[in-house]
Parts: C-alpha cells; sequence; structure tokens
C-alpha cells in the first residue's frame, strides 16, 4: 500500500526583518494555490499580523478573533489566559478548518475541491517571548506541532509566515516545518540575517532531520541595480546553489496599500500581467524544490 505523501511546510524566514517575508508567504504562495490548484494553507505565526491585516480588514479579523479564529487557538485552549498564563489541555488542537478562513476556492462554494485557507495571527502570541516556564511552553509547542501534522494531511501546501527574532515562536516553526523559504534582499544585512539563521538552526539538536534551506532573492531593483551581493550570494558555496534562479522584482502592486484588502495579484491595476508573469516563475522553480507537480 502506498503511504501518503505528506503536506510540505514552509517557513517563511530570515532573522532580519524586512525582506519581504509576508510579501512571499502572501502572495506567492496564493499564486502556487491557482496554479497547482492544490489546498493550501497560510499561518500568520508573527504578533505584528502583517499577513492578516493585509488579508482581512479591521472588521473582518475583529469578528474572527472574536470567535478564537486566530492562531492563538492553534497554541492553546481558547479563551485566552492571562499575560503570564499558559492554559493547557489534554483535548487536541482544532483541525485547521475550523480556525482558518477560506478566501479562495476551486469548486462549488458548499463543498469546494481545494482552499486557499488563511489562519490569521494574534498579537497574544507575544507573551510566549515574556515567560520562562519551559514545561508549559514545551506543552505548547507539541500542541502546535500535533496542529501542523493534521494540517499536513487536510493541505498539500502549508506556509508559515514567522516573526524575524530567534523566539519560542520560531522555534515553533523550525520544529515543524520540513522546508525554510529564506527571503533576502540584495544587500549584506539581509545576507547576514542568512547566515545567522542557519548557524541558529544547526545549533538545535532537537531539530531533526534538519528543514531543507532555499533561498530567494526579493525586491531586486529593475533599473539601475548594482548586483554585487546577488554574486556573492550566489557564488557562495553553500548558499549559492540553495537560491532560486528567479527572483522576486521590486513592484509597488507588491506594497501593502491601506485602501486595499487582499492579495496583491488579485489587484485591478495596469502591469499587474507582468508581476504575475515574473511570479509564475518564482512558483514553478518553487514546486519543484517542494516535490510539488503542476
Amino acid at each position: 500500500m502506498n503511504k501518503k505523501k505528506l503536506a510540505p511546510v514552509i517557513a517563511v524566514l530570515n532573522m532580519k526583518g524586512g525582506v519581504g517575508k509576508t510579501t512571499i508567504s502572501a502572495h506567492v504562495f496564493r499564486l502556487m494555490f491557482r496554479k497547482l490548484r492544490a489546498g493550501t494553507l497560510i499561518l500568520d505565526l508573527d504578533p505584528q499580523f502583517n499577513l492578516s491585516q493585509a488579508l482581512f480588514t479591521r472588521k473582518q479579523y475583529e469578528k474572527l478573533k472574536m470567535v478564537g479564529k486566530t492562531i492563538f487557538s492553534a497554541m492553546e485552549p481558547p479563551p485566552p489566559g492571562g499575560l503570564f498564563e499558559i492554559k493547557t489541555s489534554s483535548e487536541p488542537p482544532p483541525r485547521p478548518s475550523e480556525i482558518g478562513e477560506v478566501l479562495r476556492y476551486f469548486g462549488e462554494k458548499e463543498s469546494p475541491t481545494e482552499t486557499l485557507t488563511v489562519v490569521p495571527g494574534d498579537f497574544g502570541l507575544v507573551k510566549y517571548n515574556l515567560m520562562e516556564d519551559n514545561r508549559k511552553l514545551k506543552a505548547v509547542l507539541q500542541r502546535f506541532k500535533t496542529f501542523i501534522e493534521n494540517a499536513r494531511n487536510d493541505f498539500k501546501i502549508i506556509c508559515i509566515d514567522c516573526n524575524p527574532s530567534s523566539s519560542f515562536l520560531t522555534l515553533c516553526a523550525l520544529h515543524a516545518c520540513s522546508h525554510i523559504l529564506v527571503p533576502v534582499r540584495p544587500d549584506r544585512y539581509s545576507v547576514l540575517g542568512l547566515e545567522l539563521l542557519s548557524d541558529f538552526v544547526d545549533s538545535i539538536p532537537s531539530i531533526d532531520p534538519k528543514p531543507n534551506i532555499i533561498i530567494i532573492l526579493n525586491g531586486v531593483p529593475r533599473k539601475n541595480y548594482t548586483p554585487t551581493v546577488e554574486v556573492e550570494l550566489r557564488d557562495h558555496a553553500v548558499f549559492g546553489p540553495m537560491t532560486l534562479a528567479n527572483p522576486v522584482y521590486q513592484s509597488n502592486i507588491l506594497i501593502a496599500s491601506p485602501d486595499y484588502t487582499g492579495f496583491a495579484t488579485d489587484k485591478p491595476v495596469p502591469y499587474k500581467s507582468l508581476l504575475t508573469s515574473e511570479l509564475s516563475n518564482v512558483v514553478d522553480e518553487l514546486s519543484k524544490k517542494l516535490g510539488l507537480t503542476l
């Protein structure tokens, strides 16, 4: 009997902020869902929940949070406790479909064949960085890992949008993922974040096997571009082979706008076809790296 292939779990992560993790998580994986017609789950694991703010109006988000439909419910049973309190339970975590919001689908609305589902973020996650109760934190980690294990049976692609630090939440993502997708801007500080991340993962013995690292250049200028850092990255003995050939170019369409809620590739704006074509090349290459067939 053939064993079912589990979905890849991709943690979008770099130790440096401002490299475009949320941009990649939202727009590359939205297009991957469209092209592969494969059930996709995107988790907002950043306490700043920028991804959620980009995809949901404030009214929509508040409504979802009120009924416990945020990533917090994957970490602890609702309702949330105090700032220095962790709730534990012998009950299993919710299924992704119970706390996720379907934003796109194939098939009939009442019974879709595949969905693009987003689990919104929650500022309440920040409390884990303030706590030192390792026993209870371990319970949170195990609950999250179980949540991801269930999700791998329910979806074909799972993306985790992470926060830019070596925090407890980072450890949760690293213990649960099969791949790390590292957005890197063509500057030295961004590459430094990549090096710190690689060293950090290697230093944690409990992460075994180590997730596969894939590097994606993001925010590459279209004009007046000096590719010194990119050349050094691609020539790097370790990181060069990990780097996708197709970059994500600078585009005003990808910049979050307060008057638009949703995915950038769905915007009714000029030059969208060029952006979609370029991102499509990224999706094709990344899909092959993840073992996904087009």
